[in-house]
């Protein structure tokens, strides 16, 4: 499998830097991670890597950023890939927001600042191993429905020239 990406939304650089250095060092074997500053050039991020076939496992989003807020970002994640994980990461959000992120935006965990990593690394390594499995069962699924075409088709195929 291609390495899936995880991208990490907030406005404070040094959070952005921090959870992407403390991410890369336990996922960077397997995952791309990347940052943005906003949501608008995360959900541009999001529709380039879309666009080029990759898979976006984790999005991490912090609630309150200028312009759109994490919950509404999340939402739109959610529109555009509702199979993502998505993570509220905050230090300010009010319990609307969360119930908002849950509702509306797929919300997978809620993450109050300071986070602590051996935590957060530990709910979205459980986090990605429901996601491939759910992609695997989604593939097998695919297959299953493509083998029963194939044999529907061979069946009617078989009375057609039995009558």
């Amino acid at each position: 499998m291609n390495k899936g990406y995880i991208i990490c939304v907030d406005d404070e650089v040094s959070v952005l830097e921090t959870l992407q250095e403390q991410l890369h060092n336990e996922f960077g074997k397997t995952h791309e991670i990347e940052t943005a500053r906003s949501a608008e050039e995360a959900l541009a991020l999001l529709d380039e890597i879309q666009a080029s076939g990759y898979v976006i496992e984790v999005i991490i989003t912090d609630q309150v950023m200028p312009g759109m807020k994490g919950a509404d970002f999340l939402e739109s994640v959610h529109k555009r890939s509702p199979d993502s994980i998505k993570i509220l990461l905050t230090g300010q959000a009010g319990l609307d927001s969360a119930i908002h992120a849950i509702n509306f935006g797929g919300l997978s965990r809620y993450v109050e600042k300071p986070w602590n990593i051996e935590d957060l690394t530990k709910d979205i390594r459980s986090l990605i191993e429901k996601f491939r499995q759910n992609l695997e069962n989604q593939h097998l699924v695919n297959e299953l429905n493509r083998k029963i075409k194939e044999l529907e088709e061979e069946n009617r195929k078989l009375q057609q020239t039995g009558e």
